[in-house]
């Protein structure tokens, strides 16, 4: 009888061993799992609490929160987001705060490598300020705001201004001063710095928002502008140790062209990129020697009380004299729409529809002119969009 219970539990082992683990995920350490799910959004992330025990508080050591508020239909989305979220009108704010603010109660109180915030609804200022304050104590290293809110501005609190863990920060405003920008930063560590829709005035600014950030490497004003009739003319933009800036979509009314400039003091500086309308940018005396530099410009055209000719005109002359500043640039890349528009002003040829089938021509005279403008370019494309051929390089 030993004998063959000896042996049946043999087999049973046998079975055993030949039945492979189904759940070898959850085996894994909670470092790795909180890992895996720290891309997810927070909200999926803590649906996986439904898988088993296992997964019930794992999404509370993640060190990274993402939280959206979306401004969708409920009944075509109800799959992909929580009911509470919704309600037959449109998007239940409130549900959504209380959400976020379960969630950093619950959450281990460890440190954050990044906390995201986009709002395409209006929510409170309070709630807003009080998830920046969260992530500053919790000594975030990449924030994300996309500000949205109706109740007034939300100010910044003191702690991230000043916050030494800080290496990324993007401040997006869905509406105008959603978020109030502040007069002065010291950041430390800061690396790159991105700010979209922000008025600059006299009120808020007096160029210590970048010459705080002695560690900024990259900076992005993207759809900013200078209040128009104000005190301040000139943002100066000082950052010892800058070495990208892009300026994209510049927003100051043409009535404001001639008075309104942006200087830039950046010794280092090694990429430059210019996007969108034009505007007066001034580099210092001793212009850096910038590696590359990516300019698309393109004339406004909707403002009826100015004329067009004479627009293009201070476009083309604004640009030329740009380049000219940048006459050490290694690396030169313009648009095709940017040439189109010199060649327009330099009367070389007509300016040609965007979408054609066989490669544009550009003229040789202002290819000379381009390069006799900036004399120490080594390299100079211009860039053609895919409909109709491949980079042309002079």
């Amino acid at each position: 009888m030993e004998a063959n219970d000896r042996k049946k539990m043999t087999r049973n082992e046998q079975k055993d061993e030949e039945i492979p683990d189904l759940d070898r995920l959850s085996c894994l350490p909670d470092s790795i799992l909180s890992h895996i799910l720290s891309f997810l959004d927070t909200i999926s992330a803590i649906k996986t609490s439904m898988l088993s025990k296992r997964y019930r508080f794992l999404w509370t050591l993640s060190q990274i929160l993402d939280f959206k508020l979306l401004r969708l239909n409920p009944y075509r989305f109800r799959r992909c987001y929580p009911h509470d979220f919704f309600d037959p009108k449109g998007l239940n704010v409130l549900s959504f705060e209380a959400h976020v603010n379960h969630v950093l109660q619950r959450r281990e109180h460890s440190n954050l490598t990044m906390f995201r915030l986009s709002l395409n609804a209006p929510a409170g200022s309070e709630f807003i300020r009080n998830c920046i304050d969260y992530a500053a104590r919790h000594k975030v290293r990449h924030l994300r705001i996309r500000g949205y809110t109706k109740q007034g501005s939300v100010v910044l609190p003191r702690l991230l201004l000043v916050s030494p863990s800080l290496t990324i920060l993007h401040l997006n405003n869905a509406v105008c001063s959603s978020i109030e920008l502040p007069k002065s930063l010291s950041l430390p560590n800061l690396k790159i710095l991105r700010l979209k829709n922000f008025e600059f005035s006299d009120s808020n600014y007096n160029g210590e928002v970048f010459s705080g950030c002695l560690s900024l490497e990259t900076l992005v004003l993207n759809k900013c502008w200078i209040r128009p009739a104000d005190k301040l003319k000139t943002l100066g933009v000082n950052c010892s140790n800058l070495k990208n800036l892009e300026i994209k979509y510049w927003r100051s009314p043409w009535r404001c062209f001639v008075e309104q400039s942006i200087f830039v003091n950046v010794p280092a500086l090694d990429f430059f990129k210019f996007q969108g309308h034009i505007a007066k940018v001034k580099f210092r005396d001793d212009s850096p020697c910038v590696n590359k530099a990516w300019i698309d410009i393109c004339c406004p055209t909707a403002c009826a009380s100015f004329e067009v000719n004479g627009r293009m005109e201070s476009s083309s002359e604004s640009l030329i004299e740009m380049i000219r500043q940048l006459r050490n640039v290694k690396s030169l890349s313009l648009s095709l729409r940017t040439v189109e528009e010199q060649k327009n002003i330099l009367k070389c040829s007509k300016v040609k529809p965007k979408k054609v089938a066989r490669p544009v021509a550009i003229s040789t005279h202002v290819l000379s002119f381009l390069l006799e403008t900036s004399p120490s370019t080594e390299f100079l494309s211009i860039e053609i969009p895919k409909v109709q051929s491949d980079e042309i390089t002079g």
